[in-house]
């Protein structure tokens, strides 16, 4: 096609197919069927594929009607996103950026976050948004965040990630138990225990990575327990049902009241934090944080590395968080080369 398709197309087509009925389409678009059925055989006729099966009673995406409609909501929503950020300069508003956080993000980055500066915007608001990984990632394509931070993102080629730090997952223990005089713990040692866990909806990714790897060491699976947050499960662990699966962000607030912690050592388990934004994002403030971030958290990464006590006088150096940097994809942004200079930075020493 030689121009772009006008938003009144669509609109019509996205619509359609929220309601897949010419009559609700027409109720929502405030015109007649007839206008409706007119305005979406243009469009079909512009694109040269059928967007919808239609007869008297039935209405039914294509799949070519799929792919097209799922591109046309994104186009909707950058077109909303530059009104309300155009309307907001020329209001001399304060430049924003919304940033979805994953539950299990390291409380040591939020302040390095917010710390960033960046002098073409002195005025910068931050504002930050907890999700579950599958919801950060849609939220990402569909511009509801600019950047996310996401533990084990799935491969997805709309966005862009940076490695930024990985750590081990934790099992959350009762202070009595046997395995308290462990300094770390296999999956094997947990064998013969209740597993407390957390949902599939939590981190679908993560959470078959769990279910693998014990299948794998041949564990047998119980009648475990699921939760959505650390708290349920340092709960459950605290009136001895089990021993909790935790990431440190998890394992430090949950120290106290009978409980304790261990680092699980297990060679595929590891909790994998990236800075992804949507891989065809233009914006410079965006490509700006992201670049002046990346060299914030190299300085609160870098040795000495973080640790996690596992007891009020003891350090162990198997809970360090790692600081390693390998992106799925070539950095965030159109202009960042903050992954060229860190390759150039690991080549010199």
């Amino acid at each position: 096609m030689d121009s772009p398709i006008e938003t009144r197309y669509l609109l019509a087509a996205v619509i359609l197919a929220e309601e897949l009925s010419f009559t609700e389409a027409a109720k929502r678009l405030k015109m007649s069927q007839s206008g409706v059925s007119r305005r979406l055989s243009e469009l079909e006729h512009r694109c040269g594929f059928k967007l919808f099966d239609r007869n008297n009673a039935n209405v039914v995406i294509t799949e070519a009607g799929r792919a097209f409609i799922e591109e046309a909501q994104l186009s909707l929503i950058h077109d909303a996103r530059a009104l309300e950020h155009g309307k907001a300069a020329n209001k001399g508003a304060e430049s924003q950026l919304t940033i979805g956080r994953s539950p299990y993000l390291d409380p040591s980055i939020v302040p390095a976050l917010f710390s960033v500066r960046l002098p073409l915007y002195p005025n910068l608001n931050i504002h930050m948004q907890s999700d579950f990984a599958p919801e950060l990632e849609h939220g990402l394509v569909t511009s509801k965040f600019d950047l996310a931070f996401i533990a084990n993102p799935s491969s997805n080629r709309k966005l862009t990630t940076t490695k930024i730090a990985e750590s081990p997952f934790y099992i959350a223990i009762p202070e009595d138990h046997a395995l308290a005089t462990k300094e770390s713990l296999t999956l094997g040692d947990i064998r013969d225990c209740t597993w407390i866990v957390f949902d599939r909806k939590v981190h679908p990714t993560l959470h078959a990575m769990l279910w693998r790897r014990a299948a794998e060491e041949g564990l047998p699976y119980r009648n475990n327990q699921n939760v959505l947050a650390a708290e349920e499960a340092v709960q459950l662990v605290a009136e001895n049902i089990g021993v909790a699966f935790l990431t440190k962000a998890g394992a430090l607030r949950a120290k106290g009241n009978g409980v304790t912690v261990r680092p699980l050592v297990d060679k595929e388990l590891r909790v994998e934090l990236y800075l992804a934004s949507r891989a065809d994002n233009r914006s410079k403030l965006v490509s700006q944080f992201a670049r002046a971030f990346m060299r914030r958290i190299e300085q609160v990464l870098a040795p000495p590395q973080m640790f996690l006590p596992l007891n009020d006088s003891s350090v162990s150096p198997i809970e360090m968080i790692a600081a390693k940097h390998k992106p799925m994809h070539e950095g965030i942004g159109p202009n960042a080369d903050v992954l060229k200079i860190r390759s150039r930075k690991g080549e010199s020493r």
